[in-house]
């Protein structure tokens, strides 16, 4: 998010900084850098308690405390396949997955957890399926084949509606994950492969490998073992980025959170059941998530 939205939010909320201090936990002085105009990229966890307060709607204490927390452990939650500690002998060499021995050397060994960089991350082979986040390289799993059933669904819908829309929606774009993404053309520290997204502007793709710049538009569907960042961690980079709208699906809960960053932020959760509309298209895209699961359910037998 960025700090004018901040400050814009204070101002309808008629907060004061001893207010924010005293509801975030944010030191007073440090609120005054920030609302004073004199640090312009805070810590995220200093970010994300900010945004606690003045965007509650968002977030909650307990996001808080999690989102600092898998920041502050984030290489360790990596556990053995951390940097430093992905061993050549994981990988069978009897496979095409086989990592060299100087590529090891070069772009894995040397490198502690919040060093790697972009351009470490695009180096990888594409079967390791790893995602950048503030330095450190995340294992993105195998996906399941109920996720990647929504997943092809999503983006075929998206698409069959493009190309029934006006013309102000001809120019999007819709890709699947393993696009590679880096919503910040500024911050060589963060690079993700999103589960479907659309983007709207040419130049963000055109003669590239990667996404440069943020997305219109991103979902992700939740696993177990990357919940935690899709719901927070990615939430907060998508948005601070300039991602305008955030979908998470929830296949266990049966539910769809709808974020929207557009003109400040809103969110709201959707059952299965519905018909969503696609609010960066203005309500003329929609997706029938009823339609979804029925099929879903046809095949999956659930």
């Amino acid at each position: 998010m960025k700090i004018e939205d901040l400050i814009e939010r204070k101002k309808e909320l008629g907060y004061t900084n001893e207010m924010i201090s005293e509801k975030s936990g944010v030191p007073l002085s440090t609120v005054n850098k920030i609302f004073g105009g004199f640090t312009e990229r805070p810590r995220y966890n200093t970010l994300q308690s900010l945004e606690c307060v003045l965007f509650p709607e968002l977030h909650s204490p307990k996001e808080a405390a999690l989102y600092k927390d898998i920041v502050e452990n984030l290489a360790l939650d990596w556990g053995s396949r951390a940097s430093g500690g992905l061993a050549l002998d994981e990988y069978s060499a009897e496979t095409p997955k086989k990592v060299t021995q100087d590529h090891y050397e070069k772009v894995i060994s040397w490198k502690k957890p919040g060093e790697f960089t972009v351009e470490d991350w695009l180096s990888l082979p594409g079967w390791m399926n790893m995602e950048l986040i503030d330095g450190v390289l995340i294992d993105r799993n195998t996906p399941t084949t109920k996720h990647q059933f929504i997943v092809t669904y999503l983006c075929t819908a998206l698409n069959n509606a493009i190309e029934a829309s006006k013309k102000k929606n001809k120019d999007c774009i819709v890709l699947s994950a393993p696009t590679s993404v880096q919503p910040d053309k500024d911050d060589d520290k963060n690079g993700f492969i999103p589960d479907v997204l659309m983007v709207c502007d040419k130049e963000k793709y055109r003669g590239t490998d990667i996404i440069l710049g943020p997305p219109d538009f991103i979902t992700e569907v939740l696993s177990p073992s990357t919940e935690k960042y899709d719901r927070i961690v990615k939430l907060n980079k998508y948005w601070m980025a300039g991602v305008r709208e955030y979908w998470i699906i929830n296949i266990e809960e049966n539910e769809i959170y709808v974020y929207h960053f557009d003109k400040g932020a809103s969110f709201k959760t959707y059952s299965f059941e519905d018909v969503i509309p696609l609010g960066i298209s203005g309500g003329e895209i929609t997706i029938d998530f009823n339609a979804i699961y029925t099929r879903l359910k046809s095949f999956f037998g659930e």
